[in-house]
């Protein structure tokens, strides 16, 4: 017999040292926490992408509702068959009877000796249970009920007692265990610990969902971390550790091809496992906040030492990963957080198919619910015309008799006929898709480059550059690219480096980016997008990326303001969640521009409130980069007191805020220059007066600055000098600009500085006298 896992130890990466073996076979037992899937699926996932080889089956034999009886009472039928080499069990949660908790129960006569009589029952029966499993040959896990959240400050009725009636329950295990020598998993004792924690910060917050029962997102997620940190999973994926041209270490892989030099190093890589892939998702990352799953779980380590001091570009088969540092890499850096890497996005289709696999176990188990909580016996495994004739006959009494429970008895009882004659099929199913499993995670090999990269110009420094317009052309959303739009090539940044900007401002759509709300980044968008700032940073520029929507998107076909029912703010504020995850790792990135030119927002939804969101939003993924909030109404800066001055409120934790306006010299302020400058009211300090209020907003208020937007006509030269005495003015006051505009698609457009059969535009003159400001200090408060 294996001895208790409390003093099992020392289980390293070979998968003949994991606690699940090559072609053993995995049975979950329990009540609606198994049944769900959801914990122990990641268990699945996890051994296929750390142990690609072991061919692994994960059974669910859970039952929603099931006690240690019920459990007790199925087990010849629903669990023996499996023949499983482990049986891996969790009852309690039924077992102690939470309706004997109730509030306006207590002081019942003979009430506690109910709740006494419901714990012995657990510990007679799961006794029993452990008996007949024992005697299969199979090895036992314990697992301790989870948690009832009887401490958080949520809107469900609290039946305070339930968790302390657990921790007997939890109590009785560990007496189980030692009497048949099994392993155990401690889910009560850590996740009451964990909860308390985050409770301590925000009393409402819990790990288990608002019916205070089902840990459901968070708490599967932490559930799974302390099944497998229990049962000594270990940590590693893969560790390289390489010095010039020498492997020092390299755990779980083989290296080969190593060639370095002054310019950086190159070699390939195969590893024995992928990286654990973990849902992009608020559930996610709050587990992730409260358990080191990564830490302890999930270590791919690059380690290189004695690099030449610098940034370097990380490439896995000619695809950019991140910039790093040379410290960091002396340091070791965890590749599982770049969920960019070849290996990760491999083992995303292993995830996908995981989930697969999930579903069609919860259909099957959905029809063993059936069978043992509504069908008696004689009807399991009948023609399922006689099952039907029971089932009409049992809606026809519950339509009469109560109508709430006829419409929730229909739906299952629906599903069941539905998928009752298929049970065979989703069985041979499960099969095929463990199979496929499989058959693609097997780890490739992968070329990696590192390479030298010039350092960026002084980020305290504000800068003056070109919009890069063009992925934001076109009517038709998203429409097609090259046919629609276009994105900036390297030949406008090449342009722009010799005529010595340092600043791209990187106009893109949302509609294009994210063709669904909530939805994920389209990859072709965002790996043109990413094109684009990688070959900014082979150039030393600084990229400011602009989401040019003015407030709105298309929804449907038809555009919807942000704040409208159909475009809500956590609609922009997710998009802009998965934009700073996207591109955090990149050193080039100057700024988020949350929005271009925000105008006749709601009244109810206020650009401010709007900013603030996207602000919180970027925080929890990207501490570091630069936001950049434009002014409210067309972000005017000659307007900005009246529109934007509460701007100054907005919070941001990193204290990292750009306010950005925009100006144009002709009379109504909208760039388009219909007139003559005379009729235009030109003037040479047009610009500058029109400057003024943002300038000197900024300067009472101690805020940094930008000139998002300002362009004018080539055709007189009176402009030119408008345009040089802003200039000036911006220069000498730190604030930094984008001129409108470059970019492939401009044609012979007036204000358009893209060079003509070679030949500068006239604007340029002006413009490439400056391309630095003077730095934005703040005043000493």
């Amino acid at each position: 017999m294996l001895a208790l896992l409390s003093v099992v130890s020392g289980f390293s990466q070979r998968t003949g040292d994991a606690v699940f073996k090559a072609g053993d076979k995995v049975n979950f037992i329990g009540n609606s926490i198994t049944h769900s899937g959801g914990f122990h699926n990641d268990v699945l996932l996890y051994y296929a992408t750390r142990f690609p080889q072991a061919n692994i089956m994960f059974y669910n034999s859970g039952i929603s509702g099931d006690n240690a009886n019920d459990i007790l009472r199925r087990i010849d039928e629903d669990i023996l068959p499996r023949q499983a080499t482990w049986s891996v069990i969790m009852a309690g949660m039924n077992d102690v009877n939470r309706a004997l908790y109730a509030p306006a129960r207590q002081g019942e006569a003979g009430l506690e000796e109910q709740k006494r009589q419901a714990i012995q029952n657990y510990r007679n029966h799961l006794d029993k249970v452990l008996q007949k499993l024992s005697q299969t040959g199979t090895t036992i896990i314990l697992q301790k009920p989870t948690i009832y959240d009887q401490t958080a400050e949520l809107s469900s009725e609290n039946l305070v007692g339930v968790n302390d009636a657990l921790g007997q329950c939890a109590s009785i295990v560990d007496e189980l265990a030692k009497k048949y020598n099994t392993y155990v998993v401690d889910y009560w004792s850590f996740m009451n610990e964990t909860n308390q924690r985050l409770q301590q910060k925000d009393p409402k917050a819990t790990i288990i969902s608002i019916d205070r029962v089902h840990p459901w997102g968070t708490g599967s997620l932490i559930m799974a971390y302390q099944f497998l940190k229990e049962t000594g999973a270990p940590s590693t994926v893969s560790a390289v550790e390489l010095e010039k041209n020498t492997v020092k270490k390299c755990t779980n892989c083989e290296v080969s091809a190593l060639k370095a030099n002054k310019q950086g190093m190159s070699f390939k890589m195969k590893s024995e496992s992928l990286p654990f892939p973990l849902a992009q998702e608020p559930q996610t990352t709050r587990a992730l906040s409260l358990v080191p799953l990564v830490e302890q779980l999930n270590r791919e380590m690059l380690q290189i030492n004695k690099l030449k001091k610098g940034r370097y570009a990380l490439s896995i088969d000619g695809t950019f990963i991140a910039t790093l540092g040379s410290d960091d890499l002396a340091r070791g850096v965890n590749l599982a957080l770049y969920h960019n890497t070849p290996q990760y996005q491999q083992a995303l289709k292993v995830k996908e198919l995981a989930a697969s696999y999930r579903a069609v176990q919860q259909q099957l188990r959905d029809i063993k619910w059936v069978q043992y909580r509504h069908l008696p016996k004689g009807l399991w495994n009948t023609d399922i015309a006689q099952v039907e004739a029971h089932i009409t006959e049992r809606l026809d009494f519950l339509n009469t008799s109560n109508g709430r429970k006829y419409a929730e008895a229909k739906k299952f009882y629906d599903n069941y006929l539905q998928l009752k004659p298929e049970e065979a099929a989703l069985e041979a199913k499960l099969q095929e898709l463990n199979k496929t499993i499989y058959s693609i995670n097997k780890p490739a090999e992968h070329e990696y480059r590192l390479t030298a990269l010039p350092q960026m110009p002084d980020k305290d420094i504000m800068y003056f550059g070109l919009n890069q317009a063009g992925a934001e052309f076109g009517k038709n959303q998203p429409g097609e690219h090259l046919v629609d739009y276009a994105y900036p090539t390297t030949r406008q940044l090449d342009y722009m480096q010799e005529k010595g900007f340092s600043l791209i401002r990187f106009a893109f759509k949302w509609e294009r980016i994210q063709r669904s709300l909530h939805g994920e980044l389209h990859q072709g968008e965002l790996s043109r997008m990413k094109a684009v700032v990688e070959a900014a940073r082979l150039r030393n520029q600084w990229v400011l990326l602009d989401l040019h929507n003015y407030g709105r998107r298309k929804v449907n076909g038809a555009s919807a303001i942000i704040g409208s029912p159909d475009l809500p703010v956590a609609a922009v504020a997710d998009l802009w969640g998965r934009l700073a995850h996207e591109f955090k790792e990149y050193d080039n990135i100057w700024g988020y521009g949350l929005m271009n030119e925000p105008h006749d927002m709601l009244p109810s939804t206020p650009w401010f409130n709007i900013a603030q969101a996207c602000i919180s939003a970027i925080r929890e993924s990207d501490q570091k980069t630069t936001i950049v909030v434009g002014g409210d109404e067309w972000s005017g800066a000659s307007r900005w007191l009246s529109v934007s001055d509460n701007l100054k409120d907005l919070q941001d934790p990193s204290d990292n805020l750009v306010f950005e306006a925009h100006l144009y010299f002709d009379a109504d302020g909208s760039g388009t220059y219909r007139q003559s400058y005379e009729q235009e009211g030109g003037s040479p300090e047009t610009g500058v007066e029109r400057a003024k209020p943002f300038v000197e907003w900024l300067q009472k208020h101690n805020l940094k600055g930008f000139v998002g937007e300002y362009g004018i006509p080539d055709s007189d030269e009176r402009w030119f000098v408008t345009l040089d005495n802003l200039m000036r003015y911006l220069q000498q006051n730190g604030v930094g600009g984008t001129y409108w505009a470059a970019g492939p698609w401009w044609g012979k457009h007036f204000m358009a500085v893209e060079p003509r059969e070679g030949k500068d535009q006239p604007q340029m003159k002006v413009l490439e006298k400056y391309t630095v400001a003077k730095p934005a200090k703040k005043k000493k408060n």
